[in-house]
Protein backbone atom coordinates (compact mmCIF):
# COMPACT_ATOMS: atom_id res chain seq x y z
CA UNK A 1 0.00 0.00 0.00
CA UNK A 2 1.07 3.19 -0.78
CA UNK A 3 2.53 5.03 2.33
CA UNK A 4 0.55 8.95 2.76
CA UNK A 5 1.37 11.78 4.24
CA UNK A 6 1.81 12.05 7.79
CA UNK A 7 -1.31 14.32 8.97
CA UNK A 8 -1.44 16.99 11.82
CA UNK A 9 -3.58 14.11 14.68
CA UNK A 10 -5.44 17.00 16.01
CA UNK A 11 -7.26 17.28 12.74
CA UNK A 12 -7.67 14.11 11.97
CA UNK A 13 -10.86 13.52 12.55
CA UNK A 14 -13.48 11.22 11.13
CA UNK A 15 -15.60 12.48 8.36
CA UNK A 16 -18.66 10.16 8.41
CA UNK A 17 -20.91 10.03 10.82
CA UNK A 18 -19.46 7.32 13.66
CA UNK A 19 -21.76 3.65 14.42
CA UNK A 20 -22.35 3.87 18.11
CA UNK A 21 -20.89 0.03 18.24
CA UNK A 22 -17.29 1.51 17.21
CA UNK A 23 -14.51 1.19 19.99
CA UNK A 24 -11.65 3.47 19.64
CA UNK A 25 -8.44 1.74 17.75
CA UNK A 26 -6.20 0.06 20.40
CA UNK A 27 -3.06 -2.52 19.70
CA UNK A 28 -3.93 -5.42 20.78
CA UNK A 29 -2.35 -6.93 24.15
CA UNK A 30 -3.32 -10.16 26.54
CA UNK A 31 -1.75 -11.97 28.70
CA UNK A 32 0.35 -14.53 27.43
CA UNK A 33 -0.74 -13.26 23.87
CA UNK A 34 -3.84 -15.06 23.93
CA UNK A 35 -7.26 -13.98 22.97
CA UNK A 36 -9.82 -13.59 25.57
CA UNK A 37 -13.33 -12.59 23.80
CA UNK A 38 -16.85 -12.84 25.28
CA UNK A 39 -18.69 -15.93 25.14
CA UNK A 40 -21.10 -14.22 22.24
CA UNK A 41 -17.62 -14.76 20.52
CA UNK A 42 -17.75 -18.34 20.29
CA UNK A 43 -20.81 -18.38 17.74
CA UNK A 44 -20.36 -17.44 14.43
CA UNK A 45 -21.44 -13.96 13.42
CA UNK A 46 -21.78 -12.41 10.72
CA UNK A 47 -20.96 -9.08 9.96
CA UNK A 48 -20.81 -6.39 6.73
CA UNK A 49 -18.62 -3.46 6.26
CA UNK A 50 -19.86 -0.70 5.01
CA UNK A 51 -18.58 2.18 2.68
CA UNK A 52 -20.07 5.03 4.44
CA UNK A 53 -19.33 3.81 8.22
CA UNK A 54 -14.82 4.07 8.05
CA UNK A 55 -12.66 6.44 9.77
CA UNK A 56 -9.83 8.47 7.57
CA UNK A 57 -7.26 6.71 6.55
CA UNK A 58 -4.50 8.02 8.28
CA UNK A 59 -0.40 7.48 8.07
CA UNK A 60 -0.47 5.33 11.00
CA UNK A 61 -3.06 3.23 9.40
CA UNK A 62 -0.65 2.71 6.58
CA UNK A 63 2.88 1.99 8.49
CA UNK A 64 0.84 -0.60 9.90
CA UNK A 65 -0.58 -1.80 6.71
CA UNK A 66 2.39 -1.81 5.12
CA UNK A 67 3.90 -3.87 8.11
CA UNK A 68 1.35 -6.48 6.90
CA UNK A 69 2.30 -6.25 3.19
CA UNK A 70 6.12 -6.96 4.07
CA UNK A 71 5.49 -10.11 5.78
CA UNK A 72 2.82 -11.81 3.32
CA UNK A 73 5.57 -11.16 0.78
CA UNK A 74 7.93 -12.49 3.18
CA UNK A 75 5.51 -15.41 4.22
CA UNK A 76 4.36 -16.31 0.49
CA UNK A 77 7.71 -15.35 -1.53
CA UNK A 78 5.75 -12.57 -3.69
CA UNK A 79 5.72 -9.33 -4.57
CA UNK A 80 2.17 -8.27 -3.58
CA UNK A 81 0.68 -4.81 -3.08
CA UNK A 82 -2.41 -4.17 -0.62
CA UNK A 83 -4.87 -1.54 -1.93
CA UNK A 84 -7.11 0.55 -0.02
CA UNK A 85 -10.53 1.59 -1.33
CA UNK A 86 -9.12 4.82 -1.80
CA UNK A 87 -6.38 3.79 -4.27
CA UNK A 88 -9.09 1.86 -5.90
CA UNK A 89 -11.49 5.04 -6.40
CA UNK A 90 -14.47 3.28 -4.79
CA UNK A 91 -14.36 4.93 -1.07
CA UNK A 92 -16.94 7.21 -2.22
CA UNK A 93 -19.19 4.96 -4.07
CA UNK A 94 -21.82 2.70 -2.56
CA UNK A 95 -20.76 -1.01 -1.50
CA UNK A 96 -21.05 -3.68 1.17
CA UNK A 97 -18.96 -6.45 1.78
CA UNK A 98 -20.08 -9.41 3.86
CA UNK A 99 -18.52 -11.71 5.64
CA UNK A 100 -18.86 -14.33 8.09
CA UNK A 101 -16.52 -14.49 11.70
CA UNK A 102 -15.96 -17.90 12.81
CA UNK A 103 -15.72 -19.26 16.62
CA UNK A 104 -13.05 -17.92 18.46
CA UNK A 105 -12.39 -21.68 19.24
CA UNK A 106 -13.97 -25.17 17.26
CA UNK A 107 -16.50 -26.59 20.25
CA UNK A 108 -16.05 -29.73 21.22
CA UNK A 109 -19.26 -30.42 23.38
CA UNK A 110 -20.06 -33.95 21.70
CA UNK A 111 -20.16 -36.76 23.90
CA UNK A 112 -17.20 -38.84 23.60
CA UNK A 113 -17.41 -42.96 23.15
CA UNK A 114 -16.84 -45.12 26.12
CA UNK A 115 -13.17 -46.53 25.16
CA UNK A 116 -12.87 -48.60 28.40
CA UNK A 117 -13.30 -51.77 26.73
CA UNK A 118 -10.95 -51.76 24.03
CA UNK A 119 -7.63 -50.04 23.31
CA UNK A 120 -7.63 -47.81 19.73
CA UNK A 121 -4.74 -47.88 18.02
CA UNK A 122 -2.50 -44.98 18.46
CA UNK A 123 -2.72 -41.84 15.89
CA UNK A 124 -0.39 -39.40 15.49
CA UNK A 125 -1.47 -36.09 16.06
CA UNK A 126 -0.94 -33.12 14.36
CA UNK A 127 1.38 -30.90 16.29
CA UNK A 128 -0.32 -27.52 17.24
CA UNK A 129 -0.07 -24.65 15.74
CA UNK A 130 2.81 -21.96 16.29
CA UNK A 131 2.36 -18.60 17.04
CA UNK A 132 4.64 -16.63 14.43
CA UNK A 133 6.29 -13.50 15.64
CA UNK A 134 8.03 -11.10 12.87
CA UNK A 135 10.37 -8.53 14.10
CA UNK A 136 10.78 -5.63 11.26
CA UNK A 137 13.38 -2.93 11.10
CA UNK A 138 11.56 0.28 10.00
CA UNK A 139 13.34 2.67 8.71
CA UNK A 140 12.52 6.67 8.84
CA UNK A 141 13.64 9.00 5.89
CA UNK A 142 16.81 9.70 8.29
CA UNK A 143 18.30 8.69 11.76
CA UNK A 144 18.23 5.27 13.31
CA UNK A 145 15.31 2.31 12.28
CA UNK A 146 12.74 1.31 15.14
CA UNK A 147 12.18 -1.98 15.82
CA UNK A 148 8.47 -2.85 15.19
CA UNK A 149 7.11 -6.57 16.01
CA UNK A 150 3.67 -8.19 14.62
CA UNK A 151 2.37 -11.53 16.08
CA UNK A 152 0.91 -13.39 13.72
CA UNK A 153 -1.81 -16.37 15.02
CA UNK A 154 -4.04 -18.98 13.51
CA UNK A 155 -7.59 -17.91 14.03
CA UNK A 156 -8.84 -20.56 16.76
CA UNK A 157 -12.39 -21.06 15.42
CA UNK A 158 -10.98 -21.97 11.82
CA UNK A 159 -11.59 -25.24 9.81
CA UNK A 160 -8.41 -25.46 8.27
CA UNK A 161 -5.25 -24.11 9.52
CA UNK A 162 -2.75 -22.58 6.96
CA UNK A 163 0.03 -24.80 6.77
CA UNK A 164 2.65 -21.76 7.49
CA UNK A 165 2.23 -21.93 11.27
CA UNK A 166 3.48 -25.68 10.89
CA UNK A 167 6.49 -24.47 8.61
CA UNK A 168 8.14 -21.35 9.94
CA UNK A 169 9.89 -21.11 12.33
CA UNK A 170 8.39 -19.03 15.71
CA UNK A 171 10.73 -16.33 15.51
CA UNK A 172 11.49 -14.16 12.48
CA UNK A 173 13.15 -11.22 11.50
CA UNK A 174 12.88 -9.30 8.58
CA UNK A 175 14.34 -7.21 6.04
CA UNK A 176 14.61 -3.26 6.43
CA UNK A 177 11.04 -2.04 5.42
CA UNK A 178 11.84 1.77 4.31
CA UNK A 179 9.12 4.65 5.22
CA UNK A 180 8.91 8.17 4.05
CA UNK A 181 7.98 9.63 7.37
CA UNK A 182 10.36 11.45 10.34
CA UNK A 183 12.18 9.80 12.79
CA UNK A 184 9.79 11.64 15.37
CA UNK A 185 6.51 9.96 13.59
CA UNK A 186 8.52 6.62 13.72
CA UNK A 187 8.68 6.90 17.14
CA UNK A 188 5.26 7.71 18.34
CA UNK A 189 3.89 4.97 16.37
CA UNK A 190 2.62 1.61 17.93
CA UNK A 191 5.25 -1.32 17.78
CA UNK A 192 3.50 -4.20 18.89
CA UNK A 193 0.55 -5.44 16.93
CA UNK A 194 -1.36 -8.71 17.14
CA UNK A 195 -3.05 -9.99 13.99
CA UNK A 196 -5.60 -13.40 13.33
CA UNK A 197 -5.25 -15.09 10.30
CA UNK A 198 -7.34 -17.60 8.46
CA UNK A 199 -8.50 -18.39 4.89
CA UNK A 200 -11.61 -19.41 5.11
CA UNK A 201 -13.64 -16.50 3.10
CA UNK A 202 -14.69 -17.18 -0.26
CA UNK A 203 -12.44 -17.04 -3.10
CA UNK A 204 -14.30 -13.93 -4.47
CA UNK A 205 -15.44 -12.74 -1.13
CA UNK A 206 -14.58 -8.74 -2.49
CA UNK A 207 -17.31 -9.68 -5.36
CA UNK A 208 -19.37 -6.89 -4.63
CA UNK A 209 -16.83 -4.38 -5.71
CA UNK A 210 -16.14 -5.97 -8.74
CA UNK A 211 -18.73 -3.16 -11.12
CA UNK A 212 -17.47 -0.60 -9.07
CA UNK A 213 -14.20 -0.97 -10.23
CA UNK A 214 -12.68 0.65 -13.46
CA UNK A 215 -12.16 -0.96 -15.55
CA UNK A 216 -14.00 -4.17 -13.61
CA UNK A 217 -11.94 -7.36 -13.54
CA UNK A 218 -12.41 -9.60 -16.29
CA UNK A 219 -11.97 -13.53 -16.47
CA UNK A 220 -8.51 -13.32 -16.70
CA UNK A 221 -7.72 -10.85 -14.22
CA UNK A 222 -6.99 -13.92 -11.50
CA UNK A 223 -4.30 -13.23 -8.79
CA UNK A 224 -2.09 -15.92 -7.08
CA UNK A 225 -4.15 -18.81 -5.10
CA UNK A 226 -1.98 -18.11 -2.10
CA UNK A 227 -4.57 -15.16 -1.08
CA UNK A 228 -7.93 -16.60 -2.59
CA UNK A 229 -10.03 -15.96 1.06
CA UNK A 230 -7.24 -14.92 3.08
CA UNK A 231 -8.52 -12.84 6.09
CA UNK A 232 -6.74 -10.93 8.68
CA UNK A 233 -8.45 -9.99 11.96
CA UNK A 234 -7.58 -7.27 14.35
CA UNK A 235 -9.12 -7.85 18.13
CA UNK A 236 -10.52 -4.92 19.30
CA UNK A 237 -12.09 -5.38 22.74
CA UNK A 238 -14.75 -8.27 21.99
CA UNK A 239 -14.90 -7.60 18.02
CA UNK A 240 -12.30 -9.39 15.09
CA UNK A 241 -12.08 -6.45 12.88
CA UNK A 242 -11.32 -7.60 9.47
CA UNK A 243 -8.32 -5.62 8.29
CA UNK A 244 -7.18 -7.05 4.98
CA UNK A 245 -9.18 -9.51 2.50
CA UNK A 246 -7.67 -11.42 -0.20
CA UNK A 247 -9.76 -11.82 -3.51
CA UNK A 248 -9.12 -13.57 -6.36
CA UNK A 249 -9.59 -10.79 -9.05
CA UNK A 250 -9.07 -7.72 -6.85
CA UNK A 251 -5.76 -8.70 -4.81
CA UNK A 252 -5.15 -7.62 -0.77
CA UNK A 253 -7.42 -4.83 0.55
CA UNK A 254 -7.48 -3.03 3.36
CA UNK A 255 -10.36 -2.38 5.52
CA UNK A 256 -8.57 -1.52 8.49
CA UNK A 257 -10.36 2.10 8.66
CA UNK A 258 -13.61 0.62 8.24
CA UNK A 259 -16.00 -0.17 11.63
CA UNK A 260 -17.77 -3.50 11.52
CA UNK A 261 -21.42 -3.61 11.79
CA UNK A 262 -23.54 -6.24 12.54
CA UNK A 263 -24.61 -7.91 9.36
CA UNK A 264 -27.93 -10.34 10.81
CA UNK A 265 -30.37 -7.31 10.77
CA UNK A 266 -33.43 -8.39 8.77
CA UNK A 267 -33.41 -4.89 6.83
CA UNK A 268 -30.00 -5.79 5.41
CA UNK A 269 -31.25 -9.08 4.11
CA UNK A 270 -34.59 -7.38 2.77
CA UNK A 271 -31.83 -5.51 0.67
CA UNK A 272 -30.77 -8.31 -1.14
CA UNK A 273 -27.55 -8.44 -0.11
CA UNK A 274 -25.88 -11.64 -0.44
CA UNK A 275 -22.92 -12.87 2.23
CA UNK A 276 -20.07 -14.33 1.58
CA UNK A 277 -20.52 -17.42 3.81
CA UNK A 278 -17.95 -19.24 5.58
CA UNK A 279 -15.69 -21.07 3.08
CA UNK A 280 -14.61 -24.76 4.63
CA UNK A 281 -12.21 -26.65 2.02
CA UNK A 282 -13.21 -30.05 1.00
Amino acid sequence: MLFIEALNRAGAQPTTAKHPSKVKNRPFSASNDSVDLSPEAHEVKEIHLDSHQKSPLTASSSIFANLIEHILNHILNEKLLILSPEELNIEHKEWQIFLQVPPSKIQTDCAQPDTSSYQEPEIKKKPPPKQLKFHIPVKPTYGNTVDMTVVLSAHQGSPEVPAIFFLLPKENTLPLLRTPYTPEFISQQVTYYHILLDQDGEPDQLSNLYPLLTPPPSEEDIKTPNIFGLRLWRVQGATLKPVVLGDKKIGLLYTGHYHPLDGNSDALQDNGKKANYLYTKA
